[in-house]
Parts: structure tokens; C-alpha cells; sequence
């Protein structure tokens, strides 16, 4: 009996942020080039029908209203129409950053909480920082020790920002390890599948990236985390109180305890082709993405999915996005490029190199 080939994955998010799959997708050897399909959410309406497959949906807090409210009439109609196949991720039901640091709170899987600036006067657990809630940008303020120094941080923002309602006051919830500094741990879910992705280590207590000062020793600890999973099942448990499939939590440990920062929906799977950087190989999380990809898969079948009211083929509209990621990847390698000839003509200047 010959086996049923898997049916595709159709992966929905805003068009300038196709990157997130679309490197993985065009520069890593795994197989899922011809399997998985990129959906900018703009271009729905103009497709057909689709083959049934598994769909994922992300980039809920890039949304307009009305780009949600469209991006919910979609999720509903495939579930109308295949209520067994995957749907990953509910836009209606979907929380966004502050709504899950409070639900996560509230369940006492978070011992710090979040509040909105005109709330603040209620605050009783300090330090606390002042951030955007939908941006993955740096906090705005330091970590802010009492409720004056909170009132000062505030006053001296701008007006235009201290009024913008996507503020919010974050209490401090880290704790550094036993050696002083701190650690930031990356893990995704991609249906039943939680992987870890890496373990960043800095002296800060907010950390972006791990410091320049990365060891050997470092490494080894990183790679053992990847390695050994250890935090799977609290991972679950936060994933499953987001109400979410698919996404990257990013936490940190006290006690023992996960303390999640956010769950981003539309992570980043791997932001460069490989050999960017000499030394590095990032295949390993490639293979790991498309080990739980892969999961998703059923057999493909029945009756043809309707999308949009259009003819556009979902093809066409991959191919667009991927052209577009392509563009953008070009352009990093022209201002690297263009980066290093500006250094050496600066070096060779000073030091009369040729």
C-alpha cells in the first residue's frame, strides 16, 4: 500500500516580516522548501484554493484591528471547512504581551507582574522598568528602584511616548546564577514539539544578545541545555496557558523556576544563510525546526480549501515572499560587504597598508 504524501504547511504573517521563515526556507537544506508555503496575511484575498494542510498563524501584535478581525474570519472558515487539520495559534484568543504576563501571574507561574502606566500608583513590588509592549526593543528606562524613581523616569520621557498606550511597567523578575551573571534562555513550540534553541549569558540583567566574553565553558553550557531540554514540561504549561502552538519563549530562571518574558509568535528561526559567520553552524536549528515542522505534517487529501476570492495560486505568493527575503538578505551582505572595504581602506590609510 503506497504511503499518503504529507500535506503542506501554510504559514500566515505580515509580508515585511516573512523573513522569519523565509531564511530558513530558502538557504538551509532540510527537505521543506517545496512543503512549507509563506502567506503574507495582505495577500490572502487574492488566492484560491489551497490544498488541505497545516496552518500557523503569527505576527498577531503587527495587526491593525481590522487586519485581526480578518485574520479570525480566516482561522474560523478553515476550521468550518477541515476541522482536523492543524490551526496553530487562534487570533481571537491569541494574548499579547502585557495579557500574558498577567495571566501568568495570576496562575503563579510568574512571581513578577505588569501594569499599565495609570496603574502604577498600585505598584508594591520594586524594581521595575518601563518598555513597549509590542515592540522587541530595548527597555526604555533602567531598572527603577522606588516609586519616585519610577515618577521621575516617566516625567522625563517624552510626552509622545509617556502617553502612548503600548507602555508598560514590567516588575524585575530575574536573578542572576551562582557565578554573577545572568542567563536567558531561548525554547520553541511547534505543535507537540518543544526544542530548545540556545542560552545566552551576559553580566546584564537584560540581555538581547550573550556578552562578547562568551567561553569555551560558555558554549559547552549552551549546548547542554540544547542538548538535555531540561525545562520542557514548564514550558508546556506556559505555552498551553497562552493558548499557543507555535512561538519562542524567552525566560529566565529563579529558583529553579521558569519566569517567562514573552512568548514571540513570529520568531525568528534563523536570521542569517549559513556561513555568515566563520565557525558558526546554525544547520543544528534548522534540522531542529524541521524535525518539528515535520511533526506537523498529515497526509494530504479531500476536498480543496477556500481562501480568499480570488485565482492567485499560493505558489505565486510564496515565490513573492521568498523574492523578498532574498532582496533582503542581499542587502545585508551589500552593507557588510561595503562595511569591511570602508575598515580596510581605513587601515591601510593609518597604517600604510596596501
Amino acid at each position: 500500500m503506497t504511503e499518503a504524501t504529507p500535506g503542506p504547511i501554510y504559514y500566515l504573517c505580515t509580508g515585511r516580516h516573512a523573513y522569519t521563515m523565509g531564511v530558513f526556507l530558502g538557504y538551509y537544506e532540510h527537505g521543506l522548501g517545496d512543503v512549507v508555503r509563506i502567506i503574507p496575511y495582505d495577500q490572502v484575498a487574492r488566492l484560491g484554493t489551497v490544498a488541505p494542510g497545516a496552518f500557523i498563524f503569527t505576527d498577531f501584535e503587527r495587526l491593525t484591528r481590522g487586519e485581526r478581525e480578518a485574520a479570525i474570519a480566516l482561522y474560523r472558515s478553515i476550521a468550518g471547512q477541515r476541522p482536523d487539520l492543524p490551526l496553530l495559534n487562534d487570533p481571537a484568543t491569541a494574548p499579547s504581551r502585557f495579557e500574558l504576563l498577567k495571566r501568568l501571574n495570576a496562575a503563579g507561574l510568574n512571581a513578577f507582574d505588569v501594569h499599565r502606566l495609570g496603574d502604577r500608583a498600585s505598584i508594591r513590588r520594586f524594581p521595575v522598568f518601563v518598555r513597549w509592549e509590542s515592540r522587541h526593543d530595548p527597555p526604555l528606562t533602567g531598572l527603577l528602584e522606588n516609586a519616585d524613581a519610577l515618577e521621575r523616569a516617566i516625567a522625563a520621557l517624552p510626552r509622545a511616548v509617556r502617553d502612548n498606550p503600548d507602555l508598560m511597567i514590567v516588575e524585575y523578575g530575574a536573578a542572576p546564577s551562582a557565578d554573577g551573571r545572568f542567563r536567558k534562555y531561548s525554547a520553541y513550540r511547534v505543535g507537540d514539539t518543544i526544542y530548545p534553541q540556545h542560552c545566552f549569558i551576559n553580566p546584564s540583567w537584560y540581555i538581547k544578545f550573550p556578552s562578547t566574553r562568551f567561553t569555551e565553558a560558555d558554549r559547552a553550557e549552551s549546548r547542554a541545555y540544547v542538548e538535555d531540554n531540561p525545562h520542557a514540561g514548564q514550558i508546556r504549561a506556559v505555552f498551553d496557558l497562552a493558548g499557543l502552538g507555535y512561538g519562542r519563549i524567552d525566560y529566565g530562571l529563579v529558583d529553579g523556576r521558569v519566569q517567562t518574558f514573552e512568548i514571540n509568535n513570529n520568531p525568528t528561526v534563523l536570521a542569517r544563510p549559513p556561513g555568515w559567520e566563520a565557525g558558526v553552524n546554525y544547520s543544528r536549528y534548522a534540522d531542529m525546526h524541521a524535525a518539528a515542522l515535520r511533526a506537523l505534517m498529515r497526509p494530504a487529501g479531500g476536498v480543496p480549501l477556500r481562501l480568499g476570492g480570488g485565482s492567485l495560486a499560493v505558489d505565486a505568493v510564496h515565490a513573492s515572499a521568498m523574492r523578498a527575503v532574498r532582496r533582503r538578505i542581499a542587502l545585508f551582505r551589500l552593507r557588510r560587504s561595503l562595511s569591511i572595504k570602508t575598515l580596510k581602506k581605513r587601515l591601510a590609510a593609518r597604517f600604510g597598508g596596501a
